[in-house]
């Protein structure tokens, strides 16, 4: 049973960090960024080189965040900047981004699973269930950049002003407001966030490069239960998917599993159609 909590929420962790960084450049950008899951795995692919290059893990997670940053910001520039202000298209060009993205991952480490090793993962016996120190971690990484994060667009100029663009565009630059620059930093963080995030994340489920789709939607499904905006509202919602997800197939079958997140899913939105943290109506200012 404790095995099966610590998988849960090492799962739910997964989807959690996939919702935070949708958080970041909704709240900070006004835009759902769905390439951000496809740069996230795409970090865990450039740890898997550079674990070949015989680097130690503080370089590793350094040039991941550094590569899938270029890579963030490329996908603001290219799928983001040219955008009419005030529609919903940036939820087709980040899609195409994402799978131009996934498709280089493909072309450069192939379409097969790969195993990506960060460090030794003997399993330790921990509240009566054994857990490898990956998990562990992963279950800390959404608390740690969940809070940190809040702070940052809470509690900071930058994600005051980020706020304000998002809210009200045009006012915000009458303010005098570089918005361009504002939202090439949320996309910067949000890839920094993902090159840090995404060797853990591989370490736990096959490095494959088809593995964004499938955290890409149950990112999504964490964003909407925990209420959009709210990052308290993705890690709650996410570590209770993921707890839902791993005691059913438990206790029913691993075919359930799945059927289940979407089925909370469902039953939460129609008793509170704004989620679990979230306001009626989305004010960022």
């Amino acid at each position: 049973m404790s095995t099966a909590v610590f998988a849960g929420l090492s799962t739910g962790a997964i989807y959690t960090l996939i919702a935070i960084g949708y958080n970041v450049t909704l709240t900070s950008a006004g835009v759902l960024n769905f390439a951000y899951a496809n740069t996230l795995v795409l970090g865990g692919f450039i740890a898997l080189s550079a674990t070949g290059w015989g680097l130690p893990l503080p370089l590793i997670l350094l040039t991941c965040a550094a590569i899938c940053t270029l890579v963030s910001v490329g996908v603001e520039r290219a799928a983001i900047r040219f955008l009419p202000s005030g529609g919903h298209a940036e939820l087709i060009t980040t899609l195409g981004a994402g799978t131009a993205i996934t498709a280089v991952t493909v072309l450069i480490w192939g379409p097969d699973p790969q195993r990506l090793a960060l460090y030794e993962q003997h399993p330790i016996d921990l509240l009566g269930g054994r857990v490898v120190p990956n998990n562990l971690v992963l279950i800390a990484l959404p608390v740690v950049f969940g809070v940190g994060l809040h702070l940052l667009i809470r509690g900071t100029r930058f994600g005051l002003t980020s706020r304000a663009q998002a809210f009200d565009r045009e006012a915000t630059m009458l303010r005098g407001v570089n918005v361009r620059w504002l939202s090439i930093g949320a996309f910067a963080i949000t890839g920094a966030f993902a090159g840090l995030v995404g060797p853990f994340v591989l370490v736990s489920t096959a490095a494959s490069p088809w593995l964004a789709i499938t955290i890409a939607l149950k990112g999504f499904v964490v964003l909407a239960l925990g209420g959009l905006g709210s990052q308290l509202g993705a890690v709650v919602a996410g570590f209770l998917l993921g707890l839902v997800e791993s005691l059913v197939a438990l206790w029913i079958g691993p075919f359930y599993g799945d059927y289940s997140v979407f089925v909370v899913f469902v039953l939460v939105l129609l008793l509170r159609p704004q989620g679990l943290f979230g306001s009626r109506r989305l004010r960022l200012v």
